[in-house]
């Protein structure tokens, strides 16, 4: 079934967004895991990548699953499957936003105060915390454009 009569330049904006923050948070997960092997000299060591609140394994299937849910989604949109929702578009967009702004508090506090947390000075995965925040804003607004331009 086809989202909304047929893909535009519009959909396809989001396709290439969608693309990029999934790429940017892929190229995180292996970039991390070629650290534990392999210890590329041109990226951040292996410690930086996470804060430590959750052990590496854990971690790593965590974002396994991301990486297939958003490919899920992503594919979705690609292949004209997404059902736009007005629903489903204000509960990744809210949840989406309240994550990036948990985050951006977390920023903001390390590098004004609690710096000697350790929660709050891991400012890498900080960053890709914005990047798993913005996939969920981008989809939701994706949604809400979309049932928007039908009704």
């Amino acid at each position: 079934m086809l989202f909304y009569d047929a893909p535009t330049k519009h959909h396809q904006i989001y396709v290439v967004i969608l693309s990029i923050l999934l790429a940017l948070f892929c190229f995180r997960v292996l970039a991390q895991l070629l650290q534990l092997y392999i210890e590329v000299p041109f990226l951040p060591p292996f410690g930086a990548w996470q804060s430590g609140a959750v052990p590496y394994k854990g971690l790593l299937i965590s974002q396994i699953l991301i990486i297939v849910f958003y490919g899920w989604i992503l594919q979705r949109l690609v292949s004209d499957r997404m059902r736009p929702s007005r629903k489903q578009g204000w509960i990744f967009f809210i949840i989406g936003l309240i994550y990036f702004l948990v985050m951006a508090v977390r920023l903001f506090v390390g590098l004004t105060g609690l710096s000697g947390h350790y929660w709050f000075r891991s400012y890498l995965p900080t960053l890709f915390h914005f990047v798993i925040s913005g996939y969920l804003i981008v989809v939701g607004y994706f949604h809400l454009q979309a049932t928007a331009r039908r009704s």
